[in-house]
């Protein structure tokens, strides 16, 4: 039942994000593509298990994220898909598998995304965002279960206009996957800080 719930779960989520993309291009506004890349510093993977995870030794991971937008003025509209890892650089793992050390976790997400940029009358424009979406984990030591799970993300920053078309960003994530669970079915609690900056072209 859990399975079926899950699958409903995700196709809504991405009925969500199909929605908010065909919405938008309905609607009178500049569309724009955009990238950036940063560190992501991850919090402590925690599953409550019989075996022994430690986790605190979580490296900062690189974060990739792209993204197709509109610009409504002061708002904006976007599905961006974004990708993070990170290394346990002293992680063990102690049960009936023996021990295992040096492996990493990634995240790949797909996620629609809300802006509101603020009217300061010059080049320099601060925003607050959120958005939801979904995440898919992969773990090189498979503890990790690999199913979707939903997420949702907050985040601020400042955009700089280098010119008619380009603006540059720099901003700060706050995201947290819900659902995760281990091989042995128990939820994973976890959340990533991210620092980002990249490039946004208006057309």
């Amino acid at each position: 039942m859990s399975t079926v719930n899950d699958a409903t779960m995700d196709k809504r989520i991405l009925s969500i994000l199909c929605s908010v993309l065909f919405l938008s291009t309905q609607a009178k506004a500049a569309p724009y593509v955009s990238a950036s890349a940063g560190a992501g510093l991850a919090g402590n993977q925690e599953p409550a298990t019989i075996i022994k995870y430690d986790y605190d030794n979580l490296d900062t991971g690189l974060v990739l994220n792209g993204a197709l937008g509109y610009n409504f003025k002061p708002f904006r509209a976007e599905i961006a898909i974004g990708y993070q890892e990170h290394e346990y650089s002293g992680f063990e793992f102690q049960g009936v598998y023996g021990e295992i050390s040096n492996h990493d976790v990634s995240y790949l997400t797909i996620m629609a995304n809300g802006y509101y940029d603020f009217d300061t009358n010059s080049d320099i424009l601060p925003y607050i965002m959120g958005g939801i979406g979904i995440t898919s984990p992969d773990a090189t030591s498979d503890w990790v279960q690999d199913d979707t799970a939903f997420a949702w993300q907050i985040g601020a920053g400042l955009g700089v206009r280098a010119s008619k078309n380009v603006v540059l960003d720099m901003g700060y994530r706050y995201l947290r996957p819900e659902g995760l669970k281990d091989n042995f079915g128990v939820d994973i609690d976890w959340e990533s800080h991210t620092i980002m900056a990249g490039v946004r072209y208006e057309f």
